[in-house]
This record gives C-alpha cells, structure tokens and sequence, in this order.
C-alpha cells in the first residue's frame, strides 16, 4: 500500500467521529461482533448492483497499547498486514487487508481480527471496523461504512453485570467476563450489605454466570463480587461491586403499575393491582364487575365479582413475558361494572437488561445524547424521564445505553447495559433512571450508541415529567446527535461534500430565557466527547447587551445543572427575556446541553434546546403551532423570539399561514446583528388576527436567525401550561425521496392524546403519507393527503382516528413525502389528559 492511501485510510478513521453525509454508489453495510480477544465483522450488500472496486476491509483500536493482529477475510483480499509494518509513524493500531474484488447483490464478506495488550492492561477497549470501496480506475470513493464495538480483554479481574432491578420470587442471573487463566474457578459472593460485612450466600463455580432468586416483603437491595480463585498464580482481586434491587410489589399509582423483569425471563409474573371505583351510595354485593385486557400475554384474575363496599376491587394481573422485547410493554386492564362503569388502568411489564459499569470514550458518529436524564422525589411529586428508542432500519441494532450520574466523571462512574432492538421497533423505556439503573435518586446524562452497525436510522426521544394530583406537568428532551455537539475537536474535521465549518469558537445559543417573578431557568450543561472541556457561559438582553459572563469546566462525560442560573449562578436579579451563549475554548472536548424554563406558578417547565447559529444559513424560517384561541372554546396563546446570530442587520418580513384560512402578512422589520425580537400574544399583536397555524419568518438576504415559539394556556390559578416550539428552515424539513421523518413518544389513552401537526416550507405543493406503528400490530396504519403551499394543518387525536377504540402507548408515526416539489416539518403534541399540559415532540 502506498503512503498516499495509507494516509487516506487513517483520514477516513478520523471521519469516524462524524456521520457521512455524502452519498456513495454502492449499497452497503456493516456490522461487528467482539469477544474475548477476537472481532469479527459482516459486510452485506444491500444494493440492486453488485459493488465491484479496490476493497479495504479494516479494524481499529484508538487506545494506546493495543495490538490488532492477524487479520483475514473471506473475500479473499490478496493483501494484509497491521501497523507495526509503520512502528514509526502510525499512533493508531490497525490490521487491514485490501485487493480488487466484488460483492454481489445480498452478498456478504466476513473479516475478523485478534485484539492484544501488553500485559492485559485494558479490561475493556473500543473498536471499530471499516469497509471502504474505491474505483479501480479513478480511485473515487464507492462506499466507506464503519460499525463501533467494545471487546473485553481477559484480565484476573472479572467484568460482572446484573439486572438493576427485578420483582419477587424472579429468578435473575449475575453473569461475568472470563479471566485471563483458562478453566478458571470463580467465586460468588452475596451480600445485602454494600461493604460485604455480612455475607448472605457463596457460590463456588467454573461458568460465567450464576443465577439466584429472592422472595422478600419488602424491597431489598443485593450486592455482588466475583473473583477468581486463581489467576497467574494468586487469588485473583475482587471485581467492582454490581448489585440488584429486589422489589416485594411493583411501583403504583392512579395512572398504572410498571413491574420490572429482567429480558428473557420465561417464569409467570404475578402483578397485584387495586382497581378504584365509584362506590357513593352503594350497598355491599349490589354491584358487580368484569375485568379484562387488551393484551394476550396479559391475563386478569377474577375476570369478574362483587365491588366491595370500599369501591376498591383487588385484581392479580399475570404477564407472560418470555416473547416480549426489551423495556415496557404495556396493555389496558378495563373494569366494567354492571352499573355502566368503565375504569381502565395501564400495566407495563418492563424488561430490563444487565448493567455494568463502564467509562465513556469516544462516541461514534451515529450517537445519539440524552442531556438530562432522572428520577428524584421533589416537593410537587416524584420526577422521571421516559425514553422512547427507534430502530428503522432493517435489522436488528445492538444499542449500548450508558447512564453516566451528575457531577461525576464520565471516565470512572459510567454504567451501561446493551439493549437490542429489532428492525422497525420502537422500545418504550420508562423511569429509565430507576428500572434500568436502578438508581432511586438521581440525575445525570444518557446516551445511546449502536455497538455492532453504522446505521444512521437510529431515533430517541425523552420526556422528563412530575405526577401531581392533578396529572402530569412534563417537558420533551432531544436527543442530541453526537455531531452537532459544540467542540473544536470535531469542527476541524472537514466532511466531503460539506462547506467547511466557519471560524471562531463553536458556539451554543439558548433563547427564550428568563427569571423574573413569573419563570425562573435552570441550565444544563453535558460533555460528550470523552474528554475534559472548558467554556464560558454568557447572558444577554433582548438588545444584544452582554450582561454577565463567566468561564467553566467539565470533566470528560460529566453533566451538570444549574438551578436558577441567571440569578444564584450571575448574580442577575430580573431578566424578562434573554439569551444564554455557550462558548467552547479548549482544543478538546464537546458540549451541548438545554435550559429549562419553568412557570413559578404552576411549575410547568419547558425545555430550551440549544443551536448553533453560524452552522446554517436560510432566508425562509417557519414556526408551526401558533395560535391565539380565547375563552370560553379554548385557552392558547403563542410567544415567539426572533434572533440574528449573524454578523450583519437583515429585514424580516412575517406571515401568519391560518388552517383552513388566508394568509396575513405583517409590517416587515429590521433585526441588527446580536439582536432578540420579542412578540407576546403574536398573533394579535403582529397579525391583529386569532386562530392557529404557523408563521413564516423570511429576509432579504441570506441570516442566521433563530426562530421559536412557546405555545401555552392560562392556568386558572394563574401561571400558564406550555410547550416550546423550535422553528425549522426548509433544509430542516424533508422533500420527496427523502428519509421519512419521525415522531416518538405518542400515546392515545386514559392517560394522553396526541396530536400531529403539519407544515409545508417552501411554498410548493406536497403529497405525504402518514404512517403509524405500535407495538404488538402485525398492520401500520395509514394515510395519504395533499398538503397546500404553505399550508398548516393540525389532525387531533391522531392515533383515536387511525385506531379507533384502542389504547395506543409507545406509538410512532412517520411521515414521508411521495411527491411534489414542496418540503415538510412534522411535530407531535401530547397532551395529559387530567392537567391539560402539553408536551411539544418535533420530528426527527
């Protein structure tokens, strides 16, 4: 191989921490196994063609000491060798082999490799494999797919995993890497004491797992430790202690039960659940009822009886969960009494996987962070996040999920388990914090990578709630792909077919921001790189006046929030309206993070997700959802802000496109560099009009505005529920033949409805269908509609009317342009039904 394109190899590993948006002519695709020692990856096409060319199949370790070895494919490429052919010039171990060769349509290779340490130094390491095709004859790139795995290197001390989280009577396993000495005995201690004071069972065995199986009355928590008996001569050291929370009954309330399992237990699961009636007036054994579910792995027992005085019917509601995926599956108990009573209440069986703990390195381009995830007790309720995770492509992702607690160092405190999803599935991850870390307190960053696949078709949603008495106040989180994180670290890698990023430090903007009598903001901050980073934070007026600024630091993969960030952290009393800026200084390191703004009245918050202003230019910004709709039909009223992050002042000319209605221009204005235009009450105090549809914000030149909304009602009380509402360009939207777009986290139950909301972008006419998938339907529902220039439209409760009389959770509807030359933005509004709260779900 010559140096040339030795040196265009190792470019191409650097790629690796961003995704590739260039198109390529042949179809692949790739994935990775590793075990102890050995990876193995699979490169399928995927194309209608076969896929001929000069062929590189490679493997990659970025961590100091490894040696990658003994490299074959099944492809038969003629030449191989590994980096110590370069010992002086090559930092990054590699084994690679390359010749001319071709892949026919479906056909697959297979290349695998040995992985080493001096000394067996690193229990666990990254790995990536790589496929490249470039044209025989012009040396232009064909495909270039890369799947990121981890492999544990066998050391004497063991890597051990457990479920978070089980109910009584569950039989669950404590499983663990082997050690470097082959046939090795291994001992298992128990304990329910976190120091092993007490010991309440050893086990003696030469497998990689043990299983045990606990009845408690109440909830108990047990530790373990394995080592081995002998490892190069001596005892081998304990592991890092992993532990299991044994539940006496699962969590419940008035708006379901949730009883966690560990994936793939086969055992029946028995669920108490107290059904609430009316029972005013009654007369004992007067009243009788029927009990059923809408789920075949679900049954109820008695399915029928006498309401007791009480009103409250006890019910035992067995699971079957041995063909069930991962996270919750959740069906509807409905109670019917004779009186015309119907009481319907939801019951999930989540089924979660073993965790370890981990440390967080670099994140592959197709990454996925989760800034805030957490469960806490606070005054007004307990708090938790629910993640909803999509796999689209069409197979099976292997999908490493790594909760990695506040205010600690990514590096050491990371736990992560690995979760498979299967092609077209949506998993439902509830109280992610406590069911599948088992953590009963705590907050800290999430994120979600595919381990064994490069593919991009990877979607998450969270929303992070509180339960009060009367419902739920809730606000949706991003899940942020990993390269729109703020860095120089990543901005100095140019991507083919991109302009390159601008100069200066990268930089995050948060707007809509305030502390004042009526809301107060919290921010977050969370480091994804794997390294430590230093920045500034900044807090501006509405004029573009810097009022405040101080530098910070995070440790590598470490979250952190601010309570009342603009007063208790800069000293700012009262800001009405402002801005918040993140600005990156050191070499290394990424950030991102959001601000959450939360109502003093009635503690709604909303979340600010952050831009990066200087990345885009568009001269067409649409805000969809706006509305003005008054008393006594309906209560909504939509704020917007306007930010130039540009460089130069630009005109902006808004109109209000109405559903079902004619478009209303308004009075064009000036917005100079660094300024905020704030509009309360938009749509009558810039439009002198009601309803509700989106507004188009356009300039005369090319900028760099940042358009969003908040979208709200008054309280009676006082105070408002709101949802955040982020404006989208027409290259944020999508066209005919591209990517459908997604939109997480809906429900149509007891508990929800959602609604879908439309927009086009450009001014061009569209043809889109709409799809909804749920989990345990063999058939997605669909429909097609034409959608008008400009044209906003909202459909409610848009699971009711595509499957009627169901209770839907954890659907997700997609939606795709079939023709036309227009582009489209989707969102998702979910309302709680009992606090009328909406939660705002833009689509990805």
């Amino acid at each position: 191989m010559t140096r040339p394109r030795l040196a265009l190899l190792l470019f191409g590993l650097a790629l690796l921490a961003l995704p590739l948006h260039a198109a390529t002519p042949c179809n692949l695709a790739i994935s990775m196994t590793c075990t102890s020692g050995h990876c193995t990856s699979t490169t399928v096409n995927n194309g209608a063609s076969a896929c001929s060319g000069d062929y590189i199949a490679a493997f990659f370790s970025e961590q100091a000491g490894v040696t990658v070895t003994g490299i074959n494919t099944t492809l038969g490429l003629p030449l191989c060798f590994d980096s110590s052919t370069f010992p002086s010039e090559i930092s990054t171990s590699f084994a690679l082999c390359f010749g001319e060769a071709a892949l026919a349509p479906g056909g697959s290779f297979s290349a695998s490799a040995n992985v080493s340490t001096p000394g067996a130094s690193l229990p666990r390491l990254s790995m990536i494999a790589e496929t490249v095709v470039n044209d025989s004859d012009t040396g232009d790139e064909l495909a270039f797919v890369y799947a990121f795995n981890e492999i544990d290197l066998p050391t004497c001390t063991p890597r051990v995993s457990v479920p978070p989280v089980t109910l009584t009577g569950v039989p669950y396993s404590v499983t663990w890497a082997a050690v470097s000495q082959q046939g090795a005995t291994y001992i298992v201690e128990e304990s329910t004491s976190a120091d092993f004071s007490t010991i309440s069972a050893t086990r003696t065995t030469t497998a990689l797992s043990e299983q045990f199986q606990h009845t408690v009355t109440t909830n108990t928590t047990y530790y373990y430790r394995v080592h081995a008996l002998q490892c190069s001569g001596a005892v081998g050291p304990f592991s890092a202690t992993t532990q299991i929370v044994v539940q006496a009954a699962p969590p419940s309330t008035s708006r379901g039960t949730d009883a966690v399992v560990p994936f793939g237990t086969t055992v029946a699961v028995n669920v108490p659940l107290e059904v609430r009636l009316n029972s005013s007036g009654k007369q004992a054994l007067d009243t009788t009822y029927t009990a059923k579910t809408d789920k075949d792995y679900l049954t109820v027992t008695p399915p029928a009886g006498s309401v007791p005085p009480s009103g409250s019917v006890n019910l035992t509601v067995t699971a079957s969960p041995g063909t069930l995926p991962p996270g919750a599956n959740t069906g509807t108990v409905t109670v019917t009494t004779n009186t015309g009573q119907t009481t319907n209440v939801p019951v999930s069986i989540s089924l979660v996987t073993p965790v370890s703990q981990g440390g967080k390195n670099l994140p592959p381009g197709n990454a996925l962070i989760i800034p805030i995830v957490t469960h806490v007790v606070g005054f007004t309720g307990p708090f938790q996040s629910d993640v909803r995770l999509a796999n689209t492509s069409l197979g099976q992702v292997k999908y490493q999920i790594s909760y990695t607690p506040t205010n600690t160092d990514g590096t050491q405190s990371t736990k992560s388990t690995v979760v498979p999803v299967d092609g077209g599935q949506t998993i439902a991850l509830n109280d992610i914090v406590r069911d599948f870390f088992g953590n009963d307190a705590g907050a800290g960053a999430l994120e979600i990578r595919p381990i064994n696949n490069s593919t991009t078709l990877n979607y998450a949603s969270s929303r992070t709630f509180v339960t009060t008495t009367a419902g739920t106040l809730g606000q949706f989180i991003a899940a942020i792909p990993f390269p729109l994180f703020a860095s120089k670290q990543l901005a100095v890698i140019p991507i083919p077919g991109q302009t390159p990023p601008p100069s200066g430090p990268p930089t995050l903007s948060f707007q809509q921001i305030a502390e004042s009598a009526k809301f107060r903001t919290n921010l977050g901050v969370v480091e994804g790189v794997g390294s430590p980073v230093s920045f500034r934070i900044r807090v501006f007026d509405d004029i573009g006046t810097m009022l405040k600024e101080k530098a910070y630091t995070l440790r590598a993969g470490e979250h952190r929030q601010f309570n009342q960030f603009v007063s208790s952290e800069m000293g700012i009393s009262s800001l009405t309206d402002g801005r918040i800026e993140i600005v990156v200084d050191s070499d290394e390191g990424a950030i991102s993070g959001y601000a959450s703004v939360l109502d003093n009245v009635t503690t709604d918050p909303l979340a600010v997700m952050p831009v990066q202003p200087a990345l885009f230019q568009a001269s067409r910004y649409v805000i969809p959802g706006m509305a003005e709709l008054v008393l006594p039909f309906s209560n909504f009223h939509s704020d917007v802000r306007i930010y130039n992050g540009g460089t130069s002042s630009v005109t902006v000319t808004p109109t209000f496109f109405p559903q079902g209605g004619a478009a209303v221009s308004a009075t064009p204005f000036s917005l100079g560099a660094g300024q905020v235009k704030a509009v309360d009450n938009v749509l009558p105090s810039m439009f002198n009009t009601t309803g509700g549809g989106s507004i188009v914000f356009t300039t005369n030149v090319p900028s760099n505005l940042v358009t969003t909304g908040r979208t709200y009602s008054n309280a009676d009380g006082g105070g408002t529920f709101g949802q955040f509402i982020p404006g989208v360009s027409p290259l944020e939207g999508i066209g005919a033949g591209d990517a459908p777009l997604q939109v997480l986290q809906l429900e149509e139950s007891q508990n929800f409805h959602s609604n879908l909301g439309l927009a086009e972008l450009t001014g061009n006419t569209t043809k889109i269908r709409i799809t909804a998938t749920i989990p345990d339907s063999k058939i997605a529902a669909s429909l097609e509609l034409d959608l008008a220039p400009n044209e906003f439209r909202q459909l409610g409760s848009i699971l009711a009317s595509m499957y009627s009389g169901q209770n839907v959770y954890n659907a997700r509807i997609s939606v795709q342009v079939l023709s036309g030359a227009g582009r489209i933005t989707a969102y998702g509004s979910v309302l709680d039904n009992q606090s009328k709260d909406p939660t705002y779900v833009p689509a990805q």
